[in-house]
């Protein structure tokens, strides 16, 4: 089979020769047959005409981008695909500020040992040192051939996004407690209604999911979301409203500001179709409740590896580019565990109980665990 090089000065003469319209059907056949785009065909059919006059041969001609030296060793590399599907698959910007966290992890789990598949301090080294373009583009061919479907995978954003910040500072302490509320509606396939709420952190991005029974009381989910978040929450945003009667008088029992909105752009993180292709039978009531425990464990599960493992990013202003348009500027991502201790707001029993919990988790079986449960619920 031809190599792409070898196309290019097959045609190289003709297209020299050809009209405009011939030209044209040439571009079309080489992009076709080659994958190039039309400018980067149009470039290799005149580069060969050029050293077709100069007298060079076509094997003098080499592709300097193909030979010129990895700067990251194969062990590297391998060790790189390894943690970028233990972590469940980022993009290269936020891998590159996990990465510390996900090699420690796989380190002390045994998923990378010294002498194994070439993995070494020099190694780890250089995984450490890798941008997140380098990142992106080793794992390039990785990402083509992996048709896995990401379920909350990323930095979790979504509703935290999309607040407005300018208009809520006066809401906002500049510390972990304040959380967006989002509760969904699922339909199962035996026709009841469930409800998913999620808690997302407005400040460090820690989030917590639930998926409660039907028929629970507003006000008793979310008396169980602020018991299983592991500081304490000072304020709700309910976006969309509720009935806010009962909720306030929770709310002021309590101790926590409520606030609701109705105008944030929805960005729920949690899939509007959980239950929608569940495989278990779903007959009795106690089926209904084994498949909710099932989700709750992906839920819990998911959470460790966002809260722990996958940092986020938070505005810190804006900029003007050399065009004048204003972009956002962002501080360095990092963890939400990570922002939850810079905070100072944990007692030292709290603070020792977290770091426990985060040198035991393994970023590798937790991705498994994922990966197996998300079997079981489509």
């Amino acid at each position: 089979m031809a190599t792409p090089i070898q196309l290019a000065r097959s045609y190289a003469r003709s297209y020299e020769t050809s009209s405009r319209k011939d030209k044209g059907t040439i571009l079309d056949t080489l992009t076709a047959a080659t994958g190039w785009t039309r400018d980067h065909a149009r470039h290799q059919l005149r580069s060969q005409i050029h050293q077709i006059k100069a007298g060079v041969a076509l094997d003098a001609v080499v592709d300097r981008r193909r030979l010129k030296p990895k700067k990251f060793s194969p062990p590297a590399r391998r060790a790189l695909e390894l943690v970028w599907k233990c972590s469940g698959r980022p993009c290269g910007k936020y891998l590159e500020a996990a990465m510390s966290d996900c090699i420690d992890s796989l380190e002390r789990h045994g998923h990378l040992k010294e002498g194994r598949r070439g993995y070494s301090s020099s190694v780890r080294d250089e995984l450490l040192d890798i941008s997140a373009a380098t990142i992106d583009r080793y794992l390039r061919s990785a990402k083509a051939g992996d048709h896995d479907e990401s379920w909350l995978t990323g930095t979790g954003t979504g509703m935290r996004a999309s607040l407005p910040r300018q208009r809520m500072r006066s809401l906002l302490e500049p510390e972990p407690g304040y959380f967006i509320v989002e509760l969904l509606m699922v339909t199962t396939p035996t026709g009841e209604n469930c409800v998913t709420v999620t808690f997302t952190d407005v400040e460090i991005g820690w989030v917590h999911t639930k998926t409660f029974t039907p028929g629970m009381p507003v006000v008793d989910m979310l008396t169980d979301m602020v018991r299983a978040v592991p500081y304490i929450v000072t304020g709700i945003l309910l976006a969309p409203p509720l009935p806010a009667g009962d909720l306030e008088t929770w709310a002021s029992e309590n101790l926590i500001e409520f606030h609701s909105m109705s105008d944030l752009r929805q960005g729920s993180r949690v899939p509007d179709w959980t239950f929608s292709d569940l495989d278990l039978p779903l007959r009795t009531p106690s089926d209904l409740g084994a498949a909710i425990d099932r989700v709750n464990e992906l839920w819990a599960a998911l959470g460790d590896r966002l809260n722990f493992f996958m940092p986020v990013k938070n505005p810190v202003g804006w900029r003007l580019t050399p065009a004048g348009e204003r972009r956002r500027e962002y501080d360095r991502p990092d963890t939400p565990v990570s922002r939850l201790f810079s905070s100072g707001i944990l007692c030292p029993e709290q603070t020792r109980e977290m770091r426990e919990k985060s040198h035991e988790l393994d970023i590798a079986a937790l991705t498994a665990r994922i990966e197996e449960l998300k079997t079981t619920l489509r």
